[in-house]
Formats: C-alpha cells, sequence, structure tokens
C-alpha cells in the first residue's frame, strides 16, 4: 500500500513543478496536504485524490518529480497523522470564546482518559488550517496553547489532539471551540487639551492683544510729542 500511496502523492502535487533553474536543475517541490494533514479514516484528499483507509497510511510523505531523464529532490518531508485511535481530550478556551482584539487566548488539552500512554504530542488544530497551529509534548496531564495579541483573523472554530507519534496513532479530535474576536485595531487617540490648558491659552492671547494695542498708543503718543 505504501508505495501507491507515495506515487498518487507525486502525481497530484508535483506535476506542476516541471521546470528547470537557471543551472539546469530541477527545483525542489513543495508538497502541500488539503483540507487537512490531521484526518479521520476514509477521509478522501482534495488534491492527491487518495482515500485514508486505515491508520497505516499514516506517517510522513514526500514527493519527487522527473523530466526527462532526471529527478528532482524529494520535498519537504509532510506528516499526516490518522485520528481515532484514542478518545478526544477536553479543550477549553480562557478567558472566554469572545475576546476583544490584542487580548490573549489561552487554549487547554487535557486528558481525560488513556493516561497510561507515554510519548504523547498534542496539536492545536483550526479549520481551514491544513497544519496544525502548535504542537507540544505533554507535561503533566494537560497543555497550553497561547494565542498572543489576537486580530480578527484569528476567530475561527479550534480543536486539539494528541498523538503518539512513535507508533503514529492520534485520538478523536476534541470538541470545536468558535473563537470570536471583537473590535478593532486602532491608533491610540490624541491627547485631548484639558479645560485648564485652554484657558491658559486664552488669557495670554488676550494679553498679548492689550500689550499690543498699549505699544500702538505709546508709539502715537510719541510720535504727537516730537511733532509738536
Amino acid at each position: 500500500m505504501f508505495p501507491t500511496v507515495t506515487s498518487l502523492l507525486c502525481l497530484g502535487l508535483c506535476l506542476s513543478q516541471k521546470m528547470s533553474t537557471p543551472d539546469g536543475t530541477l527545483p525542489r517541490p513543495s508538497m502541500t496536504v488539503l483540507p487537512s494533514s490531521v484526518v479521520l479514516p476514509g477521509t478522501k484528499d482534495a488534491v492527491i485524490h487518495h482515500e485514508i483507509k486505515s491508520f497505516e497510511d499514516a506517517g510522513n510523505y514526500s514527493c519527487r518529480y522527473r523530466q526527462g531523464p532526471d529527478w528532482s529532490e524529494f520535498s519537504a518531508p509532510v506528516l499526516v497523522v490518522v485520528t481515532g485511535s484514542f478518545s478526544k481530550p477536553k479543550f477549553e478556551v480562557q478567558p472566554g470564546s469572545m475576546v476583544a482584539v490584542g487580548a490573549t487566548v489561552i487554549l487547554v488539552c487535557q486528558l481525560v482518559s488513556a493516561r497510561h500512554i507515554k510519548d504523547l504530542t498534542f496539536f492545536l488544530l483550526k479549520d481551514g488550517v491544513p497544519a496544525p497551529l502548535q504542537q507540544q509534548s505533554l507535561v503533566g496531564m494537560r497543555v497550553i496553547f497561547t494565542l498572543p495579541s489576537v486580530k480578527a483573523e484569528d476567530a475561527g472554530n479550534y480543536s486539539c489532539i494528541y498523538s503518539q507519534i512513535t507508533k503514529m496513532k492520534a485520538s478523536f479530535p476534541s470538541a470545536v471551540l468558535s473563537l470570536e474576536v471583537t473590535g478593532q485595531e486602532t491608533t491610540p487617540p490624541q491627547r485631548e487639551v484639558s479645560d485648564y490648558t485652554m484657558n491658559n491659552i486664552i488669557s495670554l492671547t488676550l494679553a498679548g492683544l492689550v500689550l499690543l494695542v498699549l505699544g500702538v498708543l505709546l508709539a502715537e503718543a510719541w510720535n504727537s510729542q516730537r511733532g509738536s
């Protein structure tokens, strides 16, 4: 099964890479798994058109292509994780599912059962994003993912899984949490002029006008005396 899967991956993702670089070598292809690199058994990938039928299909995949007699180097490996081996974790968001722009969001993924399983890695997932956003090894019974200074585009549906990478097994996804980000980023408002400052400006302006008038009157009186 593995050689067949690999050939399908290359066919779907490498054909558009047939071109040569200035030095005559073939450029290294890139590889993306859609809709996600984390799938349930029976999921059919939209690009490679290959159905992930069993847990044995999990693993690292890469691809390369041939142009005439020349082969490109392999793409960077992509890890495909098949979920459903363990029970789903508990998933919580702090301080809540509705936050303001610029806030820090804490996402907690916690084991409920399967506590005897060792060497676990937790993954933070977001709908519409092919690869996990973050990953952490287990310390204690839970891991904490952080989204600092969230923006409007951070809104969406999040979930988490845990995986025993050495055996290519992963849990069912947690319940989905919908994060809503309110408000918008704005520039700091300019400081308003206080009433006290405005009063000082008015007083200085009036004093200046008075001095100007007095100066004109004194000049006229001086000129009159010189003329007489």
